[in-house]
């Protein structure tokens, strides 16, 4: 219907008509109550009268009124008048981007800036479950105060959202700006998702799509921008189609020489034909167009040795980034200049730098290789080693399990812990040796054939021959001091820095000699992930990686440490390449149904841990770390979002579980290294009540409330660093007992979750010398059931027929429960892939009714890449 001026619709005022499609109309009306001016957009009645469209139309709408972004769009209001339904938008003065490129390409300043802008709007929208899937020049309004990215229509994530036939946005191709008609097509319901021209083979594939698909049509739009002509032309959209999934467009460079070779790679690889080739993230993308933004001059630089020539003509993403990484590598040559490239995992893999048996990324000592862990799609985590000069990562055969790598000191083997053992392997291929038979974290490899390692959780470093054979401690524990780790020799190959790490106390970098233990280590500097190279220690302190002048002959640092970049990990090489993982200890809480689609957001970025779902699943539960005090409290967030509630007010609350009536909650306190586990009523006037404290064990955590009220099942760390299930008896005596059917244990089992019934407990451990899930009687010795084959974590009973657990690639499982007299489970499935933070924890929870989901979400404003930085110490400031 058409609407006149003067035209009613709730406070708003229809003033002029703006542009019309398949979805609706659009006017620009003001808003009498703020005497503003906004963009109104009717809806079809033919599509408002469809009840599964109302239903979609308002859950979309929730979802896209909660982007507050600065460049973004964003929807005022939603509202419904005599039988029309309507949606009130930002109204954006300027023209869009389709219109700019109509009248040529954009000069490299404003091409950049609108790039980044750009790919800052679509990292939050990931960020918040959200896929564009319609991302074009003409839903980017170019305004006097930037660009803003327009018309989201998604409200699900992407593994939900299959092409072809897929639903369209509901709330697409709102026109909320002045001027002329859209250059291109509004899109329709029902029809294919996105405008053809900028489409992922994914999606014209038919294939379910994730923030890939917007990634690559972020490169045509870059394309666009660079050439003013579109990445992918031909006379119907049948051609169209066949061209993107063909044919490569002509490089940048044959029509803009002018274009910087960094840009022509960056957009080759936004636009790969395969999304694993692809750039993983749109901050990723951002990052890579700000480090051509901060340094033009070299950007534009003429290519040595016809390499960036081949960088260009490339047809794999693969080979493109490999050729980049070269050039790049050979421009850092040069005094003064340093560069930062990102490398995605392998294809079909992730990587696996921090949490559960991590491999962070680590330089040989030449520069010129990586090695890391990866995970692939079946939840198997292998060793794989990338060249430099390589275009792709070869993976490692007989490492399966594979964590902590760590090379020698020619480069020719690789040292790594798996099956709880210490074990290194040729990178040629050949079988792994196993060098210590205990071992939990990795270290480093002397010029001499020393290694030193962790042999456990909590204790000091222990050193063994290269070759095998007995090992013995390199190090002592000082009083207070929990355990050493993460050893590194510097250049004498006598002494070694590590960390050291006491109980409430922030972790020290020392300086050990190698054959005196006992000998009086020297103090270095608060901070964890010792390196030395070029004079410098290369160290981490409260997520940063800084650099800090350090004298060998004094042991001692100087000057002001300069931040290099955002980890928890590092490696560098004395050839001037550093190599890390960029990370965050922070998440955000968001709820997911049982098809992977967000349905709230309780809680931005924060820094969570361990969420539980009340039993009337309206609640959550979680632990909050204040990032200033660096002390745990416990929350309560509505599940269906809203303002949350403090509960506990320190020293150090965490990892809440709810009685079974939502009355009461329990958790841990660690005060100055003792142990409590307390229940605290949340009517607001019982106080709280300590049930148990400790000082015998190192650490300790609540894990569930027995479905009869009687029992809190906990875990405990002893001495040694060794976790081990507990049962709390919330009557009589308060003192724990094991299990008895996990009595005997002796590798490190986590969880201890109650069966609906009471009747069984589920746990994971490293028995078998990986993590897998099993499920025992809880009072009694007898049958025990593995649920997991191929590894797997984090177990969780959803009602009295499910059972959920994680595998080590972090895809959550199900199964049915078929038998409770001797518990027996069904076919195990996957239900959706977790985007969990790279953080050990119990990081999901599931609702009493098994619907839902409340799973800690990984931080997408760090880049999911490994970031090479080389030439670092051209990237101090000056």
């Amino acid at each position: 219907m058409g609407l006149d001026s003067g035209t009613k619709l709730g406070p708003y005022e229809v003033q002029a008509p703006l542009g019309a499609g398949g979805m609706g109309e659009v006017y620009r009306a003001r808003d009498t109550r703020l005497d503003r001016a906004v963009a109104i957009k009717i809806l079809p009645s033919h599509l408002s009268a469809d009840p599964e469209f109302k239903q979609r139309f308002e859950r979309e709408a929730r979802a896209v009124s909660s982007l507050n972004h600065p460049n973004i769009c964003q929807l005022f209001d939603v509202g419904r008048q005599d039988g029309t339904d309507f949606l009130v938008m930002e109204f954006l003065d300027g023209e869009t981007l389709a219109e700019r490129v109509r009248r040529g390409a954009l000069p490299l300043p404003e091409l950049l800036k609108v790039g980044m802008t750009v790919a800052q709007a679509l990292a939050a929208a990931h960020r918040a479950g959200m896929v564009h899937r319609d991302l074009k020049p003409a839903n980017i309004m170019l305004t006097k105060g930037g660009a803003k990215l327009m018309d989201f229509g998604l409200a699900k994530p992407a593994a939900a959202a299959a092409g072809g036939s897929g639903s369209a946005p509901l709330l697409s191709a709102a026109r909320t700006m002045s001027g002329p008609t859209p250059v291109s097509p509004l899109t329709t319901a029902g029809s294919i998702v996105g405008t053809i021209q900028y489409m992922s083979p994914e999606q014209i594939e038919g294939k379910e799509i994730d923030a890939r698909a917007d990634i690559f049509a972020l490169g045509a739009v870059l394309y666009e921008m660079a050439t003013g002509k579109r990445a992918f032309e031909g006379k119907s959209q049948i051609s169209v189609a066949s061209a993107i999934l063909e044919k490569d467009p002509e490089p940048v460079h044959t029509s803009k020489p002018e274009i910087p070779p960094a840009l022509d790679s960056l957009i080759a690889g936004c636009l790969a034909k395969d999304r694993e080739e692809r750039f993983q993230s749109a901050h990723d993308v951002w990052m890579r167009l700000k480090e051509i933004t901060d340094r033009p001059q070299a950007a534009s630089a003429p290519s040595r040795g016809g390499l960036a020539t081949g960088v260009l003509l490339a047809v794999s993403a693969a080979l493109l980034a490999t050729a980049v990484v070269l050039f790049l590598i050979s421009r850092s040559a040069a005094p003064g200049f340093s560069v930062r490239a990102y490398i995605p995992p392998p294809p079909g893999t992730a990587f696996r730098p921090t949490g559960f048996d991590s491999g962070p990324v680590v330089v040989s000592p030449d520069g010129k290789m990586l090695a890391f862990s990866a995970v692939d799609e079946k939840g198997i985590t292998n060793l794989w080693i990338r060249p430099l000069d390589a275009a792709q990562a070869t993976m490692l055969p007989g490492t399966e399990d594979a964590s902590a790598p760590f090379w020698s000191p020619d480069g020719q083997h690789l040292a790594f812990i798996a099956d709880r053992k210490l074990k290194k392997i040729s990178v040629r291929g050949e079988s792994a040796q196993t060098l210590a038979d205990e071992a939990a974290y990795g270290g480093s490899w002397s010029a001499d054939g020393i290694i030193l390692f962790s042999a456990k959780n909590n204790g000091p470093l222990s050193a063994v021959a290269a070759t095998g054979g007995q090992a013995s401690d390199a190090t002592k524990l000082a009083a207070g001091e929990l355990f050493h780790s993460e050893p590194s020799f510097l250049p004498d190959g006598k002494y070694f820095l590590y960390r050291a790490y006491g109980r409430d106390t922030p972790s020290v970098i020392k300086v050990g000699e190698l054959g005196n233990p006992n000998g009086k280590p020297v103090d270095v500097v608060q901070g964890e992930a010792p390196n030395f190279a070029s004079g410098r220690l290369i160290f981490v302190r409260d997520g940063h990686i800084l650099a800090q002048s350090f004298n060998l002959k004094t042991m001692k640092v100087s000057g002001d440490p300069q931040a290099l970049g955002e980890a928890s990990k590092l490696s560098v090489s004395p050839a001037g390449v550093l190599a890390y993982h960029e990370s965050s200890n922070r998440s955000e809480l968001k709820v997911f149904d049982r098809s992977g689609n967000v349905i709230a957001v309780p809680g931005a970025l924060a820094a969570y841990s361990a969420p539980r779902f009340s039993p009337d699943g309206k609640s959550i539960a979680v632990t909050v770390t204040d990032s200033r005090s660096e002390k745990s409290d416990i929350w309560v967030y509505p599940a269906a979002g809203g303002q949350p509630t403090r509960i506990t007010f320190g020293p150090d609350d965490y990892w809440p579980v709810w009685s079974p009536d939502g009355k009461e909650l329990g958790y841990a306190l660690n005060d100055n290294g003792k142990i409590s586990f307390r229940r605290r009523p949340l009517d607001g006037h019982t106080p709280e009540e300590t049930i148990f404290e400790t000082e015998a064990y190192s650490g300790g955590s609540t894990l569930d409330w027995s479905p009869d009220g009687k029992y809190l099942s906990i875990d405990l760390r002893d001495k040694s660093g060794t976790w081990s299930n507990w049962i709390l008896p919330l009557e009589g005596k308060h003192e724990p007992f094991r299990p008895p059917s996990t009595a005997n244990i002796t590798a490190s089992a986590y969880d201890g979750m109650f069966s609906p019934d009471g009747r069984w407990l589920a746990y994971f451990s490293y028995e078998s010398g990986r993590p897998e899930v099993y499920v025992v009687p809880f009072q009694s010795e007898g049958l025990k059931y593995q649920a997991s084959t191929i590894g797997g974590w984090v177990p969780r009973f959803g009602d009295k027929r499910e059972f959920f657990f994680i595998t080590m690639g972090n895809r959550l499982m199900v199964a049915p429960i078929e038998a409770q007299a001797n518990f027996r489970l069904g076919a195990t499935q996957p239900l959706f892939q977790l985007d969990l933070p790279n953080f050990a924890g119990p990081n999901y929870s599931v609702s009493p009714d098994g619907q839902h989901f409340a799973v800690l979400t990984v931080d997408h404003t760090k880049s999911s890449s490994i970031t090479l930085l080389t030439n670092w110490t051209a990237a101090l400031p000056k």
